[in-house]
C-alpha cells in the first residue's frame, strides 16, 4: 500500500470511529452531570462543573419576572398554564410520536416581543416542579439578552465555544443556579457563520444527547427571532415543540404569516399572546395566554 492509500485509510479510520448513528462520537458534548445529583442530602447546592450563580432576583422582579418563591399571582398562574400543555406533550410523546418534545424552542417574529422574558418566566416556573430540572438555552447568540438579564458577560464561555473549540467540554461551560433544578448554558462568545455552526452535526448531537440524557429534563432553548436571523429556523427543526410568541399590540398577521412558513409541522407550535391590556376597575396591566393552533 503506497503513502496516499494509507493516508485515505487513516482518513476513513477516525471517520468510522467518529460517528455513531450519523453524528460525531465527541465525548466532550454528551452531558455527563445529572441533573438529579445538584442536590445534596439536606438539599444544600452542589456545585456543577461550570460556573455557579445567583439569579438576579431584584432586577427580574422589577421586569415583572416570575418569583421562584412560587407566590400565586396573575403572573406565575399563567405560566402554570402556559406550562401544563408543554409538559403534557413531553410525557405523551411516546403514544404521540413527538420526538424531543422535551427540546421546547422559545421564539417570535421580530424582537421585542416578549420572547426571552418568556422562555426565563418558563424555564423557572417549570424548575418549580418536583419532578422536573430545566436547562435554560441561550440562543440567541447574536443577541444574547438572555445571559444579558441573567447578569452573564457576552464573553462569559457558552455555546458557540463549544461547537467551536474542540478542547472545549459541554459540562464545564454549564452553569448551576441557586434554584437546585434549574442550569443555563450562556450563548458563549460572537461567532461567523452562525447558521451553519448551529446546523453542524455536533450541534446536533449535542441536542439529541440533551434531549435523550434524563427523562425529567426540560431544555428551554430561547433563540433568535425567525424573520431576523436564518439560524432560527434551523433551531426549530431541531426542537420537539416551539413556543412562539406574539406582541398583542405590535405583530402582525403578515409577520405571523411570514415566519411560520419558516417552519415545518406547525402542529407542534405553541403560542403565546404577550402583552394584551385588561381593564379591571380602571387599572390596565398585561395579560398571558397559551394555545395551540
Amino acid at each position: 500500500m503506497g503513502a496516499i492509500e494509507k493516508a485515505v485509510a487513516q482518513i476513513k479510520e477516525q471517520q468510522d470511529s467518529n460517528v455513531t448513528s450519523g453524528f460525531p462520537r465527541h465525548e466532550r458534548l454528551r452531558v455527563t452531570d445529572q441533573p438529579n445529583t445538584l442536590r445534596a442530602a439536606n438539599s444544600s447546592l452542589v456545585q456543577s462543573r461550570g460556573t455557579a450563580f445567583a439569579l438576579p432576583y431584584k432586577e427580574l422582579e422589577a421586569e415583572g419576572m416570575v418569583e421562584p418563591a412560587g407566590k400565586r399571582n396573575q403572573l406565575s398562574e399563567e405560566y402554570r398554564a402556559i406550562k401544563r400543555p408543554i409538559l403534557s406533550a413531553i410525557d405523551n410523546a411516546n403514544h404521540s410520536g413527538l420526538e424531543h418534545g422535551n427540546i421546547v424552542m422559545v421564539t417570535s417574529s421580530v424582537s421585542g416581543e416578549g420572547k426571552t422574558f418568556t422562555a426565563i418566566n418558563l424555564a423557572i416556573s417549570i424548575a418549580m416542579e418536583r419532578d422536573r430540572t430545566v436547562l435554560l438555552v441561550d440562543g440567541d447568540v447574536t443577541n444574547p439578552s438572555t445571559g444579558q438579564r441573567l447578569g452573564f458577560s457576552p464573553s462569559h464561555p457558552g455555546l458557540t465555544d463549544v461547537l467551536l473549540d474542540t478542547a472545549m467540554n459541554i459540562n464545564d461551560v454549564i452553569c448551576q443556579s441557586d434554584i437546585p433544578n434549574l442550569r443555563f448554558l450562556p450563548a458563549g462568545g460572537s461567532a461567523h457563520h452562525v447558521t451553519e455552526l448551529l446546523s453542524s452535526r455536533d450541534m446536533q448531537f449535542l441536542l439529541q444527547n440533551l434531549s435523550t440524557s434524563y427523562k425529567d429534563q426540560v431544555i428551554v432553548f430561547d433563540s433568535a427571532p425567525m424573520l431576523m436571523t436564518s439560524e432560527a429556523s434551523v433551531v426549530a427543526d431541531l426542537a420537539g415543540q416551539i413556543v412562539f410568541v406574539v406582541g398583542a399590540e405590535s405583530t402582525t398577521r403578515g409577520m405571523v404569516s411570514d415566519a411560520l412558513k419558516m417552519i415545518n409541522d406547525h402542529n407542534r407550535i405553541g403560542f403565546v399572546l404577550n402583552k394584551i391590556r385588561k381593564k379591571q376597575s380602571n387599572i390596565y396591566g398585561y395579560g398571558y395566554g397559551y394555545g395551540y393552533g
